[in-house]
């Protein structure tokens, strides 16, 4: 029967997504071939996909949703690769989502949504020119995309063409003046330009929007802590981790602003964690070891320097902070050295 077939491939793909080393391709390719021989229809692993999606097993979803795609033709595996790219986006796992993509365009090269998905996925991986292509692409097709144009917008501004930013913004919200992801980028256009007022506008809009959104939270703390208004920062920090509590950035960002009034366990609590999701954080360890050096744990201080040097000998906040360590710590030869370090690193980053 086609049931015991789907229990014992569901628990099959659970107990290999489960491993430790998981490649999700091999448990792809495990599901075509149990589908072929048991004859599982790829609508059956499609609408397997959608459970696992509703109970947020991600990985799962993205399996069965990348397993059916194989087994589909035209629309149905066009819809398919779509699933498993906007999964393996949420996973994180940019490269599978820009693989997704590229299937689904390769079905229809109009498609809208996967040219803007798609642009987004290469956008992340740093492949900026390859990204605007993509928008282009779609704005070329459908003038008035308005998550194109927001995430155009976006692209333009890491690319310093602010001008252009600003009309792709103008654009997407003279379109829907409810879209929060073109307040909150407005909001981080018009800020680095200085004019706060109304950053603040758009910030505040998209919050009113949509009170979770992880990005406008974070700006608003942040411009907030620039008006000298840090008791509100502060709620506005702890909403965004709330919403995103593995996001390394807030957690280093809401640290600084504890640190800066004092509260240090809170600090170091933040601090420490925003290190346990990036290790590989520099500035994360210059900063701890600065809080710590302040507040006389001069060896932890010393041990986070030491990290953070290791991951990069040349840094100079972490070069400079460590020869005031060992200065204090009466190491007067260790600390000329570090100090010459610093001055070289200083001199050549010019």
């Amino acid at each position: 029967m086609e049931i015991d077939a789907v229990d014992k491939l569901v628990f099959h793909v659970i107990e290999k997504v489960a491993e430790d080393e998981c490649l999700l391709d091999e448990v792809v390719e495990f599901v075509i071939s149990f589908s072929h021989e048991h004859s599982l229809s790829p609508e059956t692993l499609l609408k397997l996909s959608f459970i696992f999606g509703k109970d947020k097993m991600y990985r799962e979803k993205y399996v069965f949703a990348r397993a059916s795609a194989f087994l589909f033709s035209g629309k149905m595996r066009e819809d398919a690769h779509m699933e498993a790219g906007k999964t393996a986006s949420l996973l994180g796992l940019g490269d599978l989502a820009a693989r997704e993509f590229e299937e689904v365009l390769e079905e229809n090269p109009e498609n809208i949504e996967a040219l803007c998905r798609y642009g987004v996925m290469l956008a992340r991986l740093g492949k900026f020119e390859a990204a605007r292509a993509q928008y282009e692409r779609a704005l070329e097709i459908h003038p008035y995309h308005i998550d194109t144009l927001c995430n155009y917008g976006c692209l333009l501004y890491r690319l310093r063409d602010t001008d252009g930013a600003e009309e792709a913004y103008k654009k997407a919200l003279l379109l829907d003046s409810r879209h929060v992801g073109a307040h909150c980028g407005y909001g981080i256009l018009l800020y680095k330009r200085g004019q706060v007022n109304d950053a603040r506008y758009h910030y505040s809009r998209a919050l009113e929007l949509d009170p979770e959104h992880v990005e406008s939270n974070f700006r608003y703390a942040r411009l907030l802590v620039k008006l000298g208004e840090p008791l509100e920062a502060e709620t506005y920090y702890i909403v965004a981790l709330k919403a995103d509590p593995e996001n390394p950035k807030l957690h280093l960002y809401y640290a600084r602003l504890l640190a800066e009034h004092g509260i240090v366990h809170g600090a170091r609590v933040h601090y420490r964690y925003a290190l346990k999701i990036d290790p590989g954080d520099v500035e994360a360890h210059c900063e701890y070891a600065g809080l710590l050096a302040r507040f006389g744990h001069r060896h932890e201080a010393e041990v986070q320097y030491k990290k953070a040097l290791e991951l990069d000998p040349g840094h100079f906040g972490s070069l400079r902070g460590y020869g005031d360590l060992l200065k204090e710590k009466g190491q007067y030869s260790e600390a000329e050295e570090i100090y010459r370090q610093a001055e070289f690193s200083r001199r050549h980053a010019w």
